[in-house]
């Protein structure tokens, strides 16, 4: 059984392991984490912090992942709390005052236990869930009247979480005429406990070392379809496909490569939309036999649809099809093209994988594919390093494309019409997408073309005759 556990400003990873040797701890979780792991049917995933400003938030549904799949997901304290009042009637366990309070209602903000804090999880602001916390137990302690405590909390509630201190909170006070009433709560705090989040985390903490019972089991829930499209993407976008120079290496990411560099790509995804058409399975779908027959029954079912080509206006073929297609093809053969061309990945439908083993014949070399990948992701980490700045985000869309433009085939300065119809084939949107995709890809590409180039005419320098 694996621990995972996901902190950072409530509590570092180093009393994480005094106190969970074992424990695999990761920094505050956020979307595709989850996802990433790897966990199994016996494994526990404790979160306690999460990433919500900085990038997206980590999703109910990466949970419900999880859940049914055997995992024990257990929430406190921060974002752990939050999930967990919202997913306790799917199986996921809270522990905590935070996480009561948000179930029971009497939290009901998300920012009551945001934070700013640096890359390696050194708060700077405080919760307000925390302030709340301090001004209460004061008032308790008779340093406060509970009218001075509501009103410093609702100052505190006023500022920016970036902003919440108690210095922050003593100058707003000082306005409002609450000097008094703040000094007293800074002098309490100062000598008595008030971080809230950091208590329920080191209880979560204990339990769990202790052999925390695991979540219940899997509800009627589970067998509902709840996993849409969304879920089906995310899965094949962080969980591993494969594993190259020791990194994994997502199928998403496999299946753009292909998308991008295989040339067989195109014939091997017109093979499976018309097979999924026609209802038909089998590793012989793409032999020219079978193929043959696939097509004519995918066919029929479009024409029972009501789909056929001389039924679409100029517009529509000129959407799908190029100049050239619209008056040379056979009509048969122009409707495959269009269904294909609109039949692009989509979640929304099966034909579209997940896994390695739900695309099947879709997919060519897994491990070169793999490790062109790997190589390819190194390259860019590699020179973001030196230059920040330097991002696959920043690369010039231009040169992109014709660097794609020339990988395809085709000529410089081709019509766009041409290059849209042939990302389609490949199960883009359009060459837009392609190249938005080739963004991870081109500086890998793009070293190994210098590299062939250069091999290129030293080989020819060598073999030049002497005079």
């Amino acid at each position: 059984m694996t621990v995972h556990v996901f902190s950072g400003p409530t509590v570092p990873a180093a009393r994480v392991r005094e106190v969970l040797p074992d424990a695999v701890t990761h920094p505050p979780v956020r979307h595709g984490d989850l996802m990433r792991l790897g966990a199994g049917p016996g494994d526990t995933v404790l979160i306690i912090d999460g990433l919500w400003h900085q990038s997206a938030p980590v999703r109910h549904k990466e949970i419900l992942v999880l859940l049914a799949e055997g995992v024990a997901v257990v929430g406190a304290a921060s974002m752990g709390a939050l999930r967990a009042a919202e997913l306790t009637p799917y199986g996921m366990v809270g522990v905590g005052r935070v996480f009561e309070d948000f179930r029971s209602g009497v939290l009901d903000a998300d920012d009551e236990v945001a934070v700013l804090h640096t890359d390696d999880g050194l708060p700077l602001s405080e919760a307000l869930v925390n302030l709340r916390a301090a001004l209460t137990r004061a008032s308790a302690d008779g340093q406060l009247v509970e009218i001075e405590a509501d009103r410093l909390a609702d100052l505190a509630r006023s500022l920016p979480y970036t902003s919440r201190s108690w210095a922050a909170l003593g100058r707003l006070a000082a306005g409002e005429g609450l000097g008094p009433a703040f000094s007293r709560a800074d002098a309490w705090r100062r000598t008595h406990s008030w971080d809230v989040k950091r208590e329920d985390a080191e209880r979560v903490l204990a339990l769990v070392a202790a052999g925390l019972p695991p979540a219940p089991g899997v509800g009627a829930w589970a067998g509902e379809p709840w996993r849409t499209s969304f879920v089906r993407y995310w899965q094949a976008a962080f969980r591993p496909g494969a594993v190259a120079a020791g990194q994994p290496v997502s199928f998403l990411a496999l299946l753009h490569h292909q998308q991008l560099c295989d040339p067989e790509f195109p014939d091997r995804w017109r093979a499976r939309v018309l097979a999924a058409l026609a209802q038909e399975t089998g590793d012989d779908v793409c032999r020219p036999v079978r193929a043959a027959a696939v097509q004519r029954s995918a066919l029929r079912f479009v024409a029972a649809a009501g789909v056929e080509v001389t039924g679409m206006s100029g517009d529509q073929l000129a959407h799908w099809l190029t100049e050239e297609e619209v008056s040379r093809l056979p009509p048969e053969e122009a409707l495959v093209r269009v269904v294909v061309r609109s039949a692009r990945l989509d979640g929304a439908w099966t034909v579209w994988p997940a896994t390695v083993a739900e695309a099947g014949d879709l997919l060519g070399s897994v491990p070169l594919a793999a490790e062109a990948v790997a190589a390819a992701f190194a390259r860019n980490a590699e020179i973001e390093a030196a230059d920040p700045h330097h991002t696959t985000a920043h690369l010039n869309a231009d040169r992109i494309s014709s660097h794609l433009t020339q990988r395809w085939g085709f000529p410089e300065g081709c019509d766009r019409a041409v290059l849209d119809a042939a990302a389609r084939d490949r199960a883009f949107r359009d060459f837009a997408g392609a190249v938005e995709v080739a963004r991870a890809f081109y500086l890998s590409a793009r070293a190994m073309d210098t590299a062939a180039s250069a091999t290129l005419v030293s080989s020819s320098v060598r073999q030049s005759p002497r005079t």
